[in-house]
């Protein structure tokens, strides 16, 4: 279903670049490639193997805004855990081998680099799914089932700090296999990975509260004229009907920017107030 999704993209994309205000007719074209850093294996954002993905895709509507020829440079392959920003590689950006990275979940993924890198505005949001489509869950009060959540993530940490029963599972995979047999009512589920599990229908008026969500971003050296040029094209009506339809082409949660987002704080401010009910359920 992914390789499907991949290749009707291409017919997407085209029609879509055909919609689009191009820079290039206000006389900015320019022959100098827009290179663009992207994780080799990071499904369904980025594959090198046929150089696709919802945000090598999102690229190309940029460079041809811009009237600029798109020039992919592969990350190093190095193992990918959701939105954790250790994983996050932004040497060849700051040597000055790309102009440009997306996907990234926010100011806390480039702190260290706060004073080189610069955040665009947020191009999508992403957040944990509620899964499947007929489950329910209110968030805050209590839940009498099981949820099954990947190990060791935020929506972990959460859903045990507000005493929900829970299973910890190590992949994707094993939530869908979870629910399938009984041992979860539903799970939370990191939005993108939907993509690659067409038997993990989302619950679609689910709200993921802030603590369970994150705005994505491109990022590009600080001071570099690219990225007002960049937040012009995203401030765009017709750029985020774009960016909609091919999150939708790729199976990822078609979710525009939240208004408010993940924090340490709030994740925090959960912990204390599921240590002051004092409870915490699971079953291993």
């Amino acid at each position: 279903m992914i390789g499907q999704r991949f290749r009707a993209s291409v017919a997407v994309l085209a029609a879509l670049v055909a919609t689009l205000p191009a820079l290039a007719d206000e006389g900015r074209e320019s022959d100098m490639p827009l290179a663009v850093c992207f994780p080799a294996a990071d499904p369904p954002r980025s594959v090198r193997a046929d150089a696709s993905g919802f945000d090598v895709d999102v690229a190309r509507l940029v460079a041809a805004q811009l009237g600029r020829p798109l020039r992919l440079v592969w990350l190093p392959e190095r193992g990918q855990t959701d939105i954790e920003s250790s994983d996050l590689v932004f040497w060849p950006l700051l040597d000055g081998q790309c102009d440009m990275q997306l996907s990234i979940p926010g100011a806390s993924a480039i702190a260290r680099y706060g004073s080189r890198l610069e955040l665009s505005e947020p191009y999508y949001g992403a957040a944990f799914e509620l899964v499947p489509a007929d489950a329910t869950l209110r968030w805050g009060e209590p839940y009498p089932g099981t949820l099954a959540v990947r190990a060791n993530t935020v929506a972990h940490v959460a859903v045990d700090a507000l005493g929900i029963r829970w299973t910890m599972q190590e992949r994707t995979a094993d939530l869908a296999a979870a629910v399938a047999d009984g041992r979860a009512d539903a799970a939370l589920v990191w939005g993108p990975n939907l993509a690659l599990e067409d038997s993990l229908p989302r619950n679609e008026s689910f709200d993921p509260p802030s603590v369970l969500r994150w705005n994505l971003h491109m990022v590009v050296r600080r001071g570099d004229p690219l990225l007002a040029q960049v937040n012009g094209l995203l401030a765009d009506p017709t750029t985020k009907n774009a960016v909609k339809s091919l999150l939708e082409t790729y199976g990822l949660p078609a979710r525009a920017a939240f208004s408010t987002t993940y924090s340490r704080q709030a994740l925090d401010a959960l912990r204390r107030q599921g240590n002051a009910d004092g409870a915490s359920a699971s079953d291993g």
